[in-house]
């Protein structure tokens, strides 16, 4: 019984032992020459997500929902190819990662976004996306 026992628990120390640790989330960012707009984009295990917030605006944003009971209104988020949504959050991705000049275009995973004195245009492969803007937002 005890012999059994060994090798049943040897055994199953081997199949950990052969079983791939999980990746790490691996984060991309920029922020406009302002500071006003940050985006992070994570790779959580080939589950591509995108996030733009925006910090000073003249306009109001939608709420991310009833069950948020956190700030919403003021980030858009994308998947790798599904619509734009308002993101529930309790931080900021603004003043994270390098500057992205005017006319400079990013791309991480799925997502391309493009930074102009007029705002950041973000799209991912599906060609859903947003422009976020002092100004205004559009969602398309």
């Amino acid at each position: 019984m005890l012999i059994r026992l060994s090798a049943l628990a040897a055994a199953a120390l081997a199949t950990m032992a052969l079983s791939p640790a999980p990746q790490p989330t691996q984060l991309y960012s920029f922020q406009t020459p302002t500071g006003n707009i940050g985006c992070m984009a994570d790779n959580d295990g080939g589950q591509w997500s995108l996030r733009c917030d925006i910090g000073e605006r003249d306009w109001r944003g939608a709420s991310a929902g009833p069950s948020c009971d956190l700030d919403s209104g003021d980030a858009l988020g994308l998947g790798a190819t599904g619509r734009t949504y308002w993101v529930c959050h309790g931080d900021t991705v603004l003043r994270q990662g390098a500057v992205l000049g005017y006319g400079s275009t990013w791309r991480a995973g799925p997502f391309t976004c493009t930074s102009a004195r007029t705002g950041v245009t973000c799209r991912n492969r599906g060609q859903h996306g947003f422009t976020l803007s002092r100004g205004s937002y559009r969602i398309f």
